[in-house]
């Protein structure tokens, strides 16, 4: 009696993860105007036409990675600065943040460097995502200092994100202050000068 032949699956597993995963190699070392789907297609083992079958340009995939990552990002410094009730807390929060963006370093530098001005989408979600934490920020500040200025909480709280958004960005491109001061010294200054937005 011959063996029943096994059923294949109807469709083949996506491999969007992977192309996912190879955009982001290669995004994360040069700015997007210089790869090409085909780089990404070979960075995935696979070709153009695969490519092709799970997304429509390079800007979608940019756009996809950077939406993904503004989720994490928010979601993540949104639960930090909703436990943050004084300010002798600020420097374990900086500290906590840059171990983040440490742990997904290629990623964060997609976010944070590469994709700068590369879609419209992305700055749209950039700008988003920094509105929404700037409130989170600002509404973390009037718990800790309920009789400070409204205003002043206010740009205080602004102050806060873009402080995290150029801290970040100045660990991921090693820039002259990081490398100058070394991680320890660089984390240091770094949450001083959140401190100093609320004192």
């Amino acid at each position: 009696m011959p063996t029943p032949r096994t059923a294949r699956p109807a469709n083949r597993p996506s491999r969007r993860h992977e192309i996912l995963a190879a955009a982001i190699e290669l995004l994360a070392v040069q700015p997007p105007d210089e790869i090409a789907v085909s780089d990404i297609a070979a960075q995935a083992s696979m070709t153009p036409a695969a490519f092709y079958y799970h997304f429509s340009s390079k800007d979608e995939i940019l756009d996809e990675i950077v939406t993904a990552f503004a989720g994490d990002w928010g979601s993540t410094i949104g639960d930090l600065l909703a436990d943050l009730d004084s300010p002798g807390q600020l420097a374990d929060f900086m500290d906590t943040v840059l171990t983040w963006v440490d742990e997904r370093e290629r990623a964060a530098t997609v976010y944070f460097v590469t994709s700068i001005g590369a879609t419209s989408t992305c700055e749209a979600v950039r700008k988003r995502t920094r509105d929404d934490l700037t409130k989170k920020a600002t509404k973390a500040f009037t718990v800790m200092s309920p009789d400070k200025d409204k205003v002043e909480i206010a740009v205080a709280g602004f102050a806060l994100i873009a402080l995290l958004e150029s801290v970040a960005r100045a660990r991921l491109e090693l820039d002259p202050s990081y490398r100058t001061l070394g991680p320890m010294r660089f984390r240091a200054h770094a949450a001083a000068l959140a401190e100093h937005l609320i004192r």
